[in-house]
C-alpha cells in the first residue's frame, strides 16, 4: 500500500495530538519495508514529525496555509488532488482537519468531541464548525480511529457513525522516554530551569486553557492544602498558554499562595520525564479528555496520580489513581492531600499505576492502525 499521512492540526509539536502523530509515525516505520508512507507537512515542521533515518517520503507545504481558515480551505480544494496518488489517506488529527470529499480511501483519528461536554471551550466560529460541520465530514471517512471507548461513544452518538466503522486504538507512554529515573538526578535537572528552591511540588501538565483544563479548581484545591495543613509544596502548572489563560493567571495571583504557583510555559519534550519523576504527585483535573495521555506518562515514571473521574479517565487510570469530581474543589483537595500526607496511599498508587501503564503499548496501537489501513484498502 501507498499511504499518505497529513500532520496538519498537530499544533507544531505542542499538543497531545502532536505527540500522537510523532510517536505513531515512529512505530509505523517498522512497516515501511512492506508499505510506502508519504508525510504531508509544513516544511518548518519536518524535523518534528518525520522520524530520523526513516525511509518515508515527504511533501512540504508553505506556511501561508497555516492560518486555520486557509488550512480548512486547502483541505477542501487541494488535498483531494494530492490524495489521488495514495491507496489510503490517513488523517491523524481528523477532529481538526478533514476534507469533505477525497479521491481515495480515508482513515481518520477523531480524538474527541470535547466541546459538546465543556461549555465555552471554543469561540462561536470554532464551536459551530465542530458541532455542525465536523460530524458530516467525519461520517464521510471510510473508517474512524479513536483513542478511548468514551470517545467512541461520542462519535457513534453525536456524529451518528455506525459503530462497526469506529475502532479504538489507545494511546501509550513512550517507554523509551517515560520511565523511572533517579529522583535526585531528576530534581537537579528540574531545578536548572525552575526556581523550586528544593521544595516538593504537585504537577499538572496541560496547556493553560480555561475552563476545559480546569486549572482554576486545582489552584483552589492547592490553596486549601496550604491553608489547612501548611504543606511545603509548590504547584507547577506546565504548558503553553491557550484560550483564556489570562483568567487562570488572575485567579492564581489572587490566592494566598500565589508565590508557590509556578507557570512554566511550554516545556520541551526532553525535560518532561525529569519533571514527572521529580514531582511528589501528579494531578489531572481536566473536565474532559479523549484519552488523558499524561496520566499514563506519570504512571510510567512511577509517580502517584490523582485525576478526574469523568470521560475517558476512569478507563485509562483504572483503579490505579485516586479519583475526584473535578467540579468539587473539596474532593480534589482531599485526594491530593491523601497522597502527599499518607505514604501507604502514595506507594499503593505508584505500584498500581506502574502495572496499569504496562497495559498500553505504542507497538500495539501501530499494529491495530495498520490492520485498519489494510481492511479499508481491501474493502
Amino acid at each position: 500500500m501507498k499511504i499518505g499521512v497529513t500532520t496538519f492540526g498537530g499544533d507544531g509539536g505542542k499538543s497531545g495530538i502532536s505527540r500522537y502523530i510523532i510517536t505513531l509515525l515512529k512505530e509505523l516505520q517498522r512497516y515501511s519495508d512492506e508499505h510506502s508512507f508519504e508525510i504531508l507537512t509544513y516544511e518548518s515542521e519536518k524535523s518534528i514529525f518525520i522520524p530520523e533515518e526513516s525511509n518515508f517520503t515527504s511533501r512540504f507545504f508553505s506556511e501561508k496555509w497555516r492560518n486555520p481558515a486557509k488550512n480548512i480551505f486547502w483541505h477542501q480544494a487541494y488535498l483531494p488532488h494530492y490524495a489521488k496518488k495514495y491507496d489510503v489517506l490517513f488523517l491523524p488529527a481528523a477532529n481538526r482537519r478533514l476534507p469533505t470529499f477525497c479521491g481515495t480511501k480515508t482513515v481518520g483519528t477523531v480524538h474527541d468531541f470535547s466541546s459538546i461536554h465543556v461549555a465555552g471551550k471554543y469561540n462561536l466560529a470554532r464551536d459551530f464548525y465542530i458541532k455542525k460541520v465536523l460530524p458530516f465530514m467525519v461520517r464521510r471517512l471510510d473508517h474512524i480511529l479513536t483513542v478511548s471507548e468514551s470517545s467512541k461513544k461520542d462519535i457513534v452518538e453525536f456524529a451518528r457513525v455506525p459503530e462497526h466503522r469506529v475502532t479504538v486504538t489507545p494511546l501509550a507512554a513512550d517507554e523509551n522516554v517515560y520511565k523511572p529515573l533517579d529522583k535526585e538526578i531528576a530534581r537537579k535537572e528540574v531545578e536548572k530551569h525552575y526556581a523550586l528552591h528544593n521544595a516538593p511540588y504537585i504537577l499538572y501538565i496541560s496547556r493553560i486553557e480555561h475552563p476545559g483544563k480546569n486549572h482554576v479548581n486545582l489552584i483552589r484545591a492547592f490553596e486549601l492544602c496550604k491553608q489547612r495543613h501548611h504543606v511545603p509544596h509548590k504547584l507547577v502548572l506546565a504548558g503553553s498558554e491557550w484560550s483564556r489563560a489570562d483568567e487562570v493567571k488572575k485567579v492564581a495571583e489572587e490566592t494566598s499562595c500565589k508565590d508557590d504557583i509556578i507557570f512554566t510555559g511550554f516545556v520541551k519534550d526532553e525535560l518532561l520525564p525529569f519533571l514527572y519523576n521529580a514531582c511528589d504527585v501528579f494531578v489531572f483535573p481536566s473536565l474532559y479528555e479523549g484519552f488523558g495521555l499524561p496520566v499514563i506518562e506519570a504512571m510510567s515514571c512511577k509517580v502517584a496520580v490523582a485525576c478526574s473521574n469523568i470521560s475517558s479517565l476512569p478507563e485509562v487510570a483504572g483503579n490505579a489513581a485516586l479519583m475526584f469530581d473535578p467540579y468539587d474543589v473539596e474532593d480534589m483537595y482531599l485526594k491530593i492531600y491523601s497522597i502527599i500526607s499518607q505514604p501507604n496511599v502514595k506507594e499503593k498508587c505508584i505500584a498500581e499505576g506502574w502495572r496499569q501503564a504496562q497495559k498500553f503499548r505504542w507497538s500495539l496501537t501501530a499494529q491495530e492502525t495498520m490492520k485498519i489501513f489494510t481492511k479499508v484498502f481491501d474493502s
